[in-house]
């Protein structure tokens, strides 16, 4: 390569590097904790109420890393953790991993627009579970 090409090709490199990082995106929602304490379903305790911070972070890879933080933040959801992210034109379905293996699973549908969005958990033995929205507790999910 000639040397006066080599600038061209820096800058082309910086570029798409450049591009590739504008294109993560990190989103943010209320999170809210009220009402029963425990699982409706599990059993497994809860914080009794509380404002929380749900956060999704696209990472350089293209993978996503979920939490909910504050101090009433569920325990199984309290660090970043692998999330399964789908996305439409109208919402996010975000399936976190929990913490723990002995957490309940949920996965929360935003609507991108943030007007809210619901909590759902898996239930159902395997090969016959199911996703259905948690009526008990409303989250808020708005954006933040």
């Amino acid at each position: 390569m000639s040397t006066n090409r080599l600038p061209v090709a820096v800058a082309a490199l910086t570029l798409a590097l450049t591009a590739g990082l504008a294109q993560a995106k990190d989103w943010a929602w209320n999170y809210e904790t009220g009402g029963s304490g425990a699982s409706p379903v599990s059993g497994t305790q809860r914080p009794t109420s509380g404002k929380n911070l749900a956060e999704l972070e696209q990472q350089k890879d293209g993978s996503y890393e979920f939490r909910i933080r504050g101090n009433t933040a569920p325990l199984c959801f309290k660090s970043f953790k692998p999330a399964l992210v789908e996305e439409t034109d109208t919402t996010l379905t975000i399936t976190p991993e929990p913490l723990f293996g002995n957490c309940e699973r949920i996965r929360l549908v935003v609507k991108k627009d943030g007007t809210g969005g619901t909590q759902q958990i898996l239930l159902g033995k395997k090969g016959q579970q199911r996703w259905e929205d948690e009526e008990v507790q409303g989250y808020g999910l708005t954006a933040r």
